[in-house]
């Protein structure tokens, strides 16, 4: 069996292929001014995420017989305020493996005027898990390496088999599309920690354990538990 260590030497000699752009966390050692909000000044820069996408498909592709299927319902989208459109075109795929038990990830790769998100969500459920980068503002702009980090976290640990994603029960919320219910919270659980956002339910990392270890979590009625085996063979 391989291991992720190799995986991931082999998506970063894919990726040096791809001559993707860099560049620095623009706030080290310093505060966003305010200036920086809502201005976005190299907004094309971001294909770098679609670039390491890229480079993971490739590696588990071709080693490990990943699919990645484009069959499946793309995502809508429509403008929040109709008097000022933005230009948004997206694409979602589902990366399935063969494997028995292993789960599958629907990946969306969205350009918003010329930036580029990936959303993440586990093959037919509609809630995104995990949006990157969560905002992207020159104020909020972190540097590509700490992008590459967030999206590699997520799925070197669909891979690895550890990635955990709790989802809260669904209520009706005044600003979401009709027909789309959002999870009261939302737990994600990586190789490389956990993230949680919504109402807390108790200790998010003692619910991420007891569900990787087959214990009972604990979780309030209508919770969504996706975890599962991995990809690698």
């Amino acid at each position: 069996m391989r291991t992720i260590d190799e995986v991931r030497r082999a998506v970063d000699a894919a990726f040096a292929e791809l001559d993707a752009p860099s560049w620095p966390d623009p706030h080290q050692g310093r505060r966003a001014t305010e200036a920086e909000y809502g201005r976005f000044t190299d907004p094309e820069r971001y294909r770098v995420l679609s670039l390491r996408l890229k480079a993971w498909s490739q590696v588990l592709s071709d080693q490990f017989g990943i699919t990645v299927d484009h069959d499946v319902p793309q995502h809508t989208w429509a403008p929040a305020d109709v008097d000022n459109p933005t230009t948004v075109s997206a694409v979602t795929a589902a990366w399935r493996s063969a494997l028995p038990g292993a789960l599958a990830l629907r990946v969306t790769t969205m350009d918003v005027d010329g930036q580029t998100f990936i959303e993440i969500g586990i093959d037919a459920d509609p809630v995104d898990f995990a949006i990157i980068p969560d905002c992207g503002c020159d104020a909020c702009d972190t540097g590509s390496a700490d992008l590459l980090t967030q999206l590699d976290d997520v799925l070197a640990s669909a891979a690895l088999g550890d990635l955990t994603v709790v989802i809260g029960p669904r209520r009706a919320h005044s600003d979401a599309e009709p027909g789309s219910p959002e999870p009261t919270f939302l737990i994600v659980g990586t190789g490389s920690g956990w993230f949680f956002d919504g109402d807390d339910p108790a200790e998010p990392a003692e619910i991420i354990d007891a569900v990787r270890s087959g214990d009972d979590p604990h979780l309030p009625e209508d919770c969504t538990i996706h975890h599962g085996g991995g990809w690698l063979s």
